[in-house]
């Protein structure tokens, strides 16, 4: 029996040239076959008439006769500049198929006492339609971000490659860009470390995700700020520790109570090995930690044996005179691990960040990395480095720096013009956010808040969820202004003023 078997576009076509039925009667069974079964799914792609034709080693004729009846069935449809995909609802079979439901998120663990501490789940990083005004925290200026200069630097990157470069690399990371983060750091955070200490990471979540397997066991403690970052508590939430969370105030982690909470969740202060902070922006609050909470953290981790996790994000952009060094910079006596990364001053989608590690530390994480991932992409590592070399990064820091400098004073100013002496602001000296209470009598409940001002075409986000041991007596948003521009964060600022005094008089209505 003659039979042509193919692999157009992924998929496996037969063609039994033996057969009584015509070729393209076969072709046509075959797809629709592909599409009940769930091979081909709504919107795919199918391959042009001549390359299926090619490939199957037939006329094109044929292939056109069985597109044509699969147009005229409705499995197919042509899409203008995207050629032919399957139709948005596959034709009936004899029997349906049963629809599924999505599964839903793994619900989290709970912590001893009950509380979910990764709830509520953060707010997607998506563009939400009929909201024109979001002020999302996190996310940079991408329309300021210098894509001919970058594009210069990749090119430049694919220029030197070579077959080396084009395979599997180190683990740690590209010998050039660690040694000009090792400059960087030394440079901006007052931190000298070498090249061998530090790891390149795809982002800053996964030098976290590592060290947490690194770290800690079964019946370990992993203490956190509260409030912090819903992320890293489902990180964290989701090894086999107990995740204590210890409260911040306006100089950072409460170093002293970190014993009395850990007892109070039942546990031994002994058993801590792991605790995460971030000391110059603290999420969401941004309070900077005070240079004696960092000597007695430090002195306090070691005493116990355990690692400081410093999520250095934002660090960058600081817009007060007075700026700490990192707390890896400090005397720290070997315990803390630093962790950077460069989404917020780059872009999200480069996907790079490093940890600079303890030396007893490097062997391990790398071990657990190339287990996970084998390399960070080499070639965006090499694009990274010449980006920093040529002082193109500088370049770009400093340019930010002027442009959130000015976004941020808009915001705080259109924030006091509207609410006056009736808000509080937080962690306005550095960051890409703030936290804003609104004080002075409003009672109005945060999600209430927060859905009329997406009604207006704003978006703002509850700080509650961010706090563990108990939301803030007074509704709070983290706002972002990043990339806003100006006159859109008075627009926005002005549109969630309105929306706050509706709320007010619903619930006095009520």
């Amino acid at each position: 029996m003659a039979e042509r078997v193919t692999a157009a576009a992924g998929l496996l076509v037969h063609l039994d040239r033996d057969s009584p039925v015509p070729l393209q009667q076969q072709l046509c069974d075959q797809v629709t076959g592909l599409v009940r079964g769930g091979r081909l799914r709504p919107g795919d792609a199918v391959p042009a008439t001549r390359e299926l034709a090619r490939q199957l080693e037939v006329s094109r004729t044929v292939v056109l006769r069985a597109y044509e009846l699969l147009r005229a069935r409705g499995v197919l449809t042509a899409r203008r500049g995207s050629g032919t995909v399957v139709a948005g609802q596959a034709p009936a079979a004899g029997v349906p198929p049963a629809s599924r439901t999505p599964l839903a998120p793994r619900p989290p663990r709970p912590t001893d006492d009950g509380h979910p501490l990764w709830q509520p789940w953060e707010p997607p990083p998506m563009h939400h339609g009929g909201v024109a005004l979001d002020f999302r925290h996190g996310t940079p200026a991408l329309a300021a971000f210098p894509v001919a200069r970058w594009r210069q630097s990749l090119a430049a990157a694919y220029a030197r490659a070579d077959a080396t470069a084009l395979g599997y690399g180190h683990a740690e990371g590209s010998p050039a860009l660690r040694a000009e983060i090792a400059a960087l750091l030394r440079q901006s955070r007052a931190l000298d470390a070498p090249p061998d200490r530090i790891v390149v990471t795809t982002g800053a979540t996964q030098a976290m995700d590592i060290l947490v397997r690194l770290l800690v066991r079964p019946g370990d403690v992993v203490v956190i700020e509260d409030p912090s970052h819903t992320v890293l508590r489902q990180i964290f939430g989701f090894s086999e520790a107990a995740v204590v969370p210890v409260p911040v105030d306006e100089q950072g982690l409460r170093v002293e109570d970190i014993d009395a909470c850990v007892r109070a969740r039942g546990h031994d202060p002994g058993r801590v090995r792991l605790v995460y902070v971030t000391p110059s922006h603290q999420f969401p609050t941004g309070y900077v930690m005070s240079e004696a909470r960092r000597s007695a953290l430090v002195d306090w981790a070691y005493e116990r044996g355990a690692t400081v996790l410093e999520d250095d994000y934002h660090n960058e952009f600081a817009f007060s005179g007075e700026r700490l060094p990192a707390l890896a910079s400090c005397r720290h006596r070997g315990v803390v691990a630093y962790v950077g990364s460069f989404s917020k001053t780059l872009f999200p989608a480069l996907r790079i960040g490093y940890a600079v590690l303890p030396s007893s530390l490097v062997r391990p994480f790398l071990g657990i990395k190339w287990i996970t991932d084998r390399l960070t992409p080499t070639v965006g590592q090499e694009a990274l480095a010449d980006f920093l070399a040529t002082g193109a990064y500088t370049r770009h820091i400093s340019r930010m720096t002027r442009l959130y400098r000015q976004r941020r004073r808009r915001l705080l100013e259109a924030l006091y013009e509207h609410f006056g002496a009736g808000v509080r602001v937080s962690g306005e000296a550095a960051g890409l956010h703030v936290l804003v209470t609104l004080t002075g009598g409003h009672r109005a409940p945060e999600p209430e808040i927060a859905r009329r001002a997406a009604a207006h075409g704003v978006r703002v986000y509850p700080a509650s969820g961010y706090f563990v041991r108990g939301a803030p007596a007074e509704p709070a948003f983290l706002m972002g202004y990043a990339a806003l521009p100006v006159a859109r964060i008075t627009e926005g600022v002005a549109l969630l003023a309105a929306a706050v005094r509706e709320t007010e008089r619903n619930g006095r209505r009520r």
